[in-house]
């Protein structure tokens, strides 16, 4: 609780299953967290896996539909305020011991101006960073470093 870890290029189903394991008690080694915040990043997120997982892998389909928290964002300002202002009180809100990020952070929208990345990049770090009662895991095609140092 309390960490942070990024997966570069990470296969789908390790992130669904990752997502489904979470909720599993801690004897079917799992995180036995009430919920599990999924905040997506981009469109390429399959959502429909999660639930085959759920059903297929592990039989809990119907606690998988009620216990994971499905978030998408479209802009990086709307990311920026999520991270900034409402992360903590949403993990709270839902009691989750796991947060998942996925996607690219709008490091490749070229319609984002450096200026704003400059601005807003090292806060949303700062946000993540900020966070004590959940592990945070990022699954992004660019490391979490170069949220901060990238080019």
């Amino acid at each position: 609780i309390g960490e942070i870890a990024c997966f570069v290029k990470p296969h789908s189903d390790f992130v669904c299953d990752t997502i489904v394991r979470s909720i599993l008690p801690n004897r079917h080694n799992g995180l036995e967290s009430p919920t599990v915040y999924v905040l997506v990043t981009d469109n390429k997120f399959d959502f429909y896996n999660i639930t085959e997982i759920a059903d297929k892998k592990y039989q809990i389909l119907y606690r998988a539909l009620k216990n994971i928290i499905v978030k998408r964002i479209f802009t990086i300002h709307q990311l920026a305020h999520f991270l900034i202002i409402d992360l903590e009180k949403d993990i709270k809100k839902y009691k989750s011991k796991l947060v998942v990020i996925t996607g690219d952070f709008f490091l490749a929208d070229p319609q984002i101006t450096k200026q704003d990345k400059d601005w807003l990049y090292p806060q949303m770090i700062q946000a993540i960073k900020k966070v004590k009662d959940s592990i945070i895991l990022v699954f992004s095609p660019t490391k979490l470093s170069e949220l901060v140092n990238y080019e």
